[in-house]
């Protein structure tokens, strides 16, 4: 795959020069572009690695994580999409790369927008069913739901592939590019916009909510990030004339879907995946501790079963956990919660100064 200045690229910007449209060449930036991108996603590779690893450390279970993991894949197949579709590379060397049904369609649309959106947007679903109706997001309700994304995007993508590429997606051998039908595009941005209004609407329903763990963060975060993705794939797609002709759009296009999904991620998964590394013991007693002063133990699916540690903790063993305003239960600090028959723990000065650590951050990220 060639990203220099050759005759074929100069007579393809010719080509595109006679029909009226600016063509930047394929070209180092573009190789620059998939570079970054791609060691961006090996590092979180590792990272997705040891979270899957440690997938029964509880604040990380509750992430959870196989749907995060295949999250990754999904990010995977739209930059693979992105970069295929989205002018980086020449299609003419493959007819594998001339297939735009599954570049565009599948790749790019199916496994890469689709469905990272519908999970971020099913992250949100969690949280509301959590803490809106007081029930765990486990079991049935995370089959079905998540069942219902992965049936609605192979419904999707079946049904475009059996149209005529006419009225979707065809390679056009001239400009050596996906040709976009204008009414498709729109179909397509109309459900993602679809999915956003819904993660608006979730995070709407929950706005005098109090939460464990900085969740409320998360989800406003996550859903500025989403519209964000949206808008610039509306622009491009709409406004922007052809935009894989053009160097500065291709490339901030790419950068805004993936720097943004990446982002996302790590909103949700950095603060269990960092203490699970470096403070795994300490900032499960914190975690357990929050739990159970706002009396959430049944919604978060915890048992004293999961803990590794077999212990009691007794509120006293901590310092001052912060109180959070419309917790079901004011902090008193005083009751012994059993997590097993018999056993107690003995909190070492280090760990109860850990806890104050962990406290002090609790109140700067609280609203």
């Amino acid at each position: 795959m060639s990203f220099e200045l050759t005759p074929d690229e100069q007579d393809r910007i010719q080509i595109a020069s006679f029909l009226g449209l600016h063509l930047d060449p394929v070209s180092h930036v573009d190789m620059s572009t998939i570079i970054v991108l791609s060691l961006m996603y090996l590092i979180e590779f590792v990272a997705l690695c040891y979270q899957l690893r440690n997938r029964n450390y509880m604040p990380l279970k509750v992430k959870n994580v196989p749907i995060m993991f295949s999250l990754f894949f999904g990010a995977v197949g739209w930059l693979a999409g992105d970069i295929l579709s989205g002018g980086l590379v020449h299609l003419r060397p493959s007819p594998v790369l001339q297939n735009c049904t599954f570049t565009v369609i599948w790749l790019r649309v199916c496994i890469g927008a689709y469905y990272v959106t519908s999970v971020f947007a099913l992250r949100c679903f969690s949280l509301y069913y959590v803490f809106y109706t007081g029930k765990a997001y486990k079991g049935k309700v995370v089959l079905i739901t998540f069942g219902v994304v992965v049936v609605s995007i192979l419904l999707f993508g079946l049904i475009s592939t059996v149209i005529p590429s006419s009225m979707t997606i065809q390679y056009n051998d001239i400009l050596d590019m996906c040709y976009y039908d204008k009414g498709y595009v729109a179909a397509v941005i109309v459900i993602i916009w679809c999915i956003w209004l819904y993660t608006a609407y979730m995070n709407w329903r929950m706005r005098n909510i109090a939460f464990c763990f900085n969740e409320r963060a998360e989800i406003v975060t996550l859903f500025a990030i989403m519209l964000m993705v949206v808008v610039m794939n509306t622009l491009c797609l709409f406004a922007v004339n052809v935009y894989p002709a053009s160097l500065g759009w291709r490339t901030a296009l790419l950068y805004v879907n993936h720097v943004g999904a990446s982002t996302g991620y790590w909103i949700v998964m950095f603060e269990p995946t960092y203490n699970c590394l470096f403070n795994r013991e300490e900032y499960l007693r914190y975690w357990i501790a929050i739990l159970k002063e706002d009396q959430m133990e049944r919604e978060y699916g915890y048992s004293a079963d999961m803990n590794n540690n077999e212990t009691t903790i007794a509120w006293g063993d901590f310092s001052e956990i912060p109180s959070k305003v419309g917790s079901k239960c004011p902090s008193t600090h005083t009751a012994v919660i059993d997590l097993t028959n018999d056993a107690t723990i003995h909190v070492p000065a280090e760990a109860e100064a850990q806890s104050d650590i962990f406290e002090r951050e609790h109140r700067k990220h609280e609203f």
